[in-house]
């Protein structure tokens, strides 16, 4: 096969996320061919339908066909981006500090050949000849941090779907001893919205109503205390977890904040209410903050191709 590829791919827990786009951690799967084709996955005898509800959290991503499934969309979005259909594949994943003793388990459970699949009516086969593991938001910072080379400490602040992972940063090199991984995602804050509406209302609303309106989109409640207790609830949330980082050695008035991942907006957005009562200082979203890791992984697999 002539065709090689290299492709980052950042697996959340609420989005897979690729430099050719993001799609929901999700899908329906079906041994027939469901009535809506789009984003269909056909692989291995089954359909699967892409996006929708996520799939429930697993700290070991491995433990199943799950994370490798939910992969197959974005080699295909990269292979029809090229206009093939068939590649070797180097592919660049990475893991949170705090869980990177499965690096090799994740390493071994997406290296495979002769990979059939058809995605959107299009049939592919890859072979993922090769699998390089970085740590997540390191790779993600370490797109710009020519951008921030001045700045002699930092704190790297991501936020994702079910942890918050944080590093500092001294001189544009990341201090890994100060990495730790806090159970402040965006999952813990949905969950508590929806507990303080059922608690003061009675309502049950879903998870994506919730998410939608802390995006800033506009979902229709019928009751008007709901999206006064998704406000307030979210800035109690965003000040726990500042005071979360404080108390585990994180100095936030003083230093740089560089904020990333899919909660970063969420949080950048409630700080500007100016509500957090000066528990933190200068805050900056990353560039290209959603994708920046999973192209952060291409770029860390072209320098080591090159040191070869």
């Amino acid at each position: 096969m002539n065709n090689n590829i290299i492709i980052g791919v950042d697996h959340g827990n609420r989005f897979i996320k690729s430099s050719e786009g993001i799609y929901s951690s999700g899908y329906v799967e079906s041994s027939t061919v469901p009535v809506i084709t789009e984003n269909l996955l056909y692989y291995n005898g089954k359909y699967y339908s892409i996006g929708g509800k996520r799939v429930k959290y697993h700290y070991d991503k491995t433990i199943d066909e799950t994370f490798f499934i939910l992969t197959l969309p974005a080699l295909a979005m990269r292979l029809s981006k090229e206009g093939i259909t068939s590649a070797d594949v180097i592919l660049g994943v990475g893991l949170p500090l705090s869980h990177f003793q499965l690096k090799q388990k994740f390493i071994n459970y997406f290296k495979r050949d002769n990979i059939h699949f058809t995605y959107n009516q299009k049939k592919y086969q890859v072979n993922i000849k090769e699998v390089m593991c970085f740590p997540q938001a390191i790779s993600g910072y370490m797109l710009y941090f020519e951008k921030y080379r001045e700045i002699d400490y930092l704190n790297l602040l991501d936020f994702g779907q079910v942890t918050l992972d944080a590093v500092k940063i001294h001189q544009s090199k990341p201090i890994i001893d100060s990495a730790i991984s806090l159970n402040w995602g965006m999952l813990k804050l949905i969950k508590s919205i929806q507990e303080q509406i059922r608690k003061e209302t009675g309502i049950e609303i879903s998870e994506e109503q919730v998410e939608m309106t802390l995006q800033g989109k506009k979902a229709l409640f019928f009751d008007d205390r709901i999206n006064k207790i998704i406000k307030t609830t979210t800035i109690t949330f965003v000040n726990d977890m500042l005071d979360e980082l404080r108390e585990n050695g994180y100095e936030l008035q003083a230093t740089m904040n560089l904020l990333m991942g899919g909660g970063a907006y969420i949080v950048q957005n409630t700080l500007d209410k100016g509500k957090h009562q000066n528990r933190i200082g200068y805050t900056e979203i990353l560039p290209e903050s959603q994708i920046a890791n999973a192209v952060g992984y291409e770029r860390l697999i072209r320098e080591a191709l090159r040191r070869r």
